[in-house]
């Protein structure tokens, strides 16, 4: 069995030079393809001969350059591996013929099928609620079959630079499950990059991190990019080809209404999952524990805890003065329909402190009765006042549990049903609003998430822009998106966006007129939102 191209790296960069973790296609991790930086397969079986399939299926050639931009004012980012992904390790892969893909061009593109990917099939994702008792098993029997079936990726179990040394390439690497490779893509791209503390832009705003898949514009698309993955793998390792993940309706529920035994387990007052859940044995790959940051010790997918760490969910129960007082219930309907109001996708700086712009409100650090960015503060007594955590972030808080810890959260069974679901709001703004390409930004974002870099870590590379486009185009579709056209029964003419001014203060920077003032004003930015929400 031959899983989709993904390729997922570990990195823990600090003030030492950078290290970094690797994982790769099995065929591609001897020394000689590292010496020659080179992933161009022969597809196994059938009738092929040549590397990528040949005439009709792909070629070897060099990878387009989509590495990430280095910005002058957050110098040590490019010192991050990921910022070099994937030409650190190959910068020749196979380019395949459409409608092939994969990194041995043995796949289909999404949205094709058969063995000659000649069967055009646009597969419905449904709410998870209504499916059948028949359809929850099978969503429970597949993931579990996924988690125990080998994977044709290793992981690196040394750092690169302990790797490749004077003394020569000398890989080290362990095999990994299908499920666990999905886990640990997610923990790469947003695994926090340490950086030094007197670096210019922790002086600015504190932020001494970087997120491929979060706090940014590319929230949306990385993850519509990673569950389109995460859906074929699961096709393949059940050799069903018509199965479609299933979404969470979270809105129509104040309480988790599927953490129950019949869909992702239910579970005792200390969070930990009943045994009759098909979930209750599954142990927890890395966390963002301390072991995360010794960069002498890399996160070995194949460590066992002992004693093993189980999954937690304890819905409802998170410190509501930390938090706020709406954290013991899920988001509201309401909330949705604010967001979707807002015709404009995201806005300089392109990060979690963007106002009045759809993405932000969507991911949860915009205000969902005002429309804007509210960072944590202090009250005039000292007290906590909680900032903005709406919407995608609020769903992973109110769970508390393994989903609450992002490098984590994958591993938790109802992560991709929370995620489809988000990218469901996501398709409702694409249809409502049919945005150009270009309103995707070119430039000014941070490392990662502009829309000609790739998405860290698919393999072979696609960028954002190749996904920033209706579900119908990459092969599914969602059960009543279309129902009512816009926002699930969102009142008629309803246009409050808040404290917005009807997006006034929203004002997008797209391709044609990026300028090399929107990597200067993605600090000032910050700062003057700031400022701005403070007074």
């Amino acid at each position: 069995m031959q899983t989709a191209g993904l390729v997922v790296l570990y990195v823990a960069v600090a003030t030492l030079a950078p290290v970094t973790e690797a994982q790769f296609p099995s065929v591609c991790t001897t020394a000689d393809h590292l010496r020659s930086k080179e992933c161009c397969p022969v597809p196994a079986g059938r009738r092929f001969t040549q590397p990528c399939g040949g005439p009709g299926r792909g070629s070897c050639r060099v990878i387009p350059d989509g590495t990430m931009k280095v910005y002058d004012h957050k110098p040590n980012w490019a010192r991050d591996d990921r910022s070099q992904w994937p030409k650190l390790f190959f910068n020749r892969s196979c380019a395949c013929e459409f409608p092939f893909s994969g990194y041995d061009c043995s796949k289909c593109v999404w949205g094709r099928y058969g063995s000659a990917c000649d069967v055009a099939k646009t597969i419905v994702r449904k709410n998870v609620t209504g499916l059948s008792s028949e359809d929850r098993v099978k969503y429970q029997t597949y993931l579990n079959r996924a988690k125990t079936v080998v994977s044709d990726y290793a992981v690196a179990t040394e750092f690169y630079d302990t790797m490749v040394n004077s003394d020569g390439i000398n890989p080290s690497f362990v095999n990994v499950s299908v499920y666990d490779l999905l886990v640990w893509m997610h923990y790469y791209a947003s695994r926090e990059t340490i950086l030094s503390p007197d670096n210019d832009i922790c002086k600015v705003d504190g932020d001494c991190v970087l997120d491929m898949a979060h706090d940014a514009v590319g929230f949306l698309t990385w993850h519509r990019g990673y569950l389109l993955e995460m859906e074929r793998l699961i096709q393949e390792v059940n050799n069903d080809p018509d199965w479609a993940l299933p979404y969470w309706d979270w809105t129509v529920s104040e309480q988790c209404d599927i953490c129950t035994n019949d869909f992702v387990g239910a579970n005792d007052d200390n969070g930990n999952l009943d045994s009759g859940s098909a979930f209750a044995g599954w142990e927890v790959l890395c966390t963002d524990s301390e072991e995360q940051h010794n960069i002498l010790k890399p996160c070995d997918p194949n460590h066992r805890r002992v004693p093993p760490e189980k999954l937690k969910r304890n819905p409802g129960t998170q410190d509501k003065g930390k938090w706020g007082d709406s954290i013991d219930e899920l988001p509201r309907k309401e909330e949705v329909d604010f967001a979707l109001r807002f015709a404009t996708f995201d806005s300089s700086p392109f990060d979690k402190t963007s106002d009045c712009v759809f993405r932000n409100l969507v991911e949860g650090y915009a205000d969902t009765k005002t429309g804007k960015y509210r960072p944590d503060d202090t009250g005039p007594n000292g007290e906590k006042i909680p900032g903005a955590h709406t919407l995608h972030n609020h769903v992973h808080l109110y769970l508390n549990g393994t989903m609450s810890d992002v490098p984590s959260s994958a591993n938790d069974p109802i992560f991709w049903l929370h995620h489809a679901f988000i990218d469901r709001i996501f398709e409702k703004w694409l249809r409502k609003f049919k945005p150009a390409v270009s309103e995707y930004p070119l430039d000014g974002a941070p490392p990662g998430h502009n829309r000609d870099e790739y998405i860290v870590p698919l393999f072979p590379p696609y960028t954002h822009e190749s996904v920033f486009k209706a579900s119908t185009d990459l092969g599914y579709d969602f059960e009543g998106v279309d129902a009512d056209g816009t926002s699930d029964g969102d009142e008629e003419g309803n246009t409050d966006l808040g404290e917005c001014k009807n997006g006034s203060e929203a004002v997008s920077v797209v391709a044609s007129i990026a300028t090399p003032l929107a990597t200067i004003s993605a600090i000032a930015g910050a700062l003057i939102i700031i400022l701005l929400t403070k007074n």
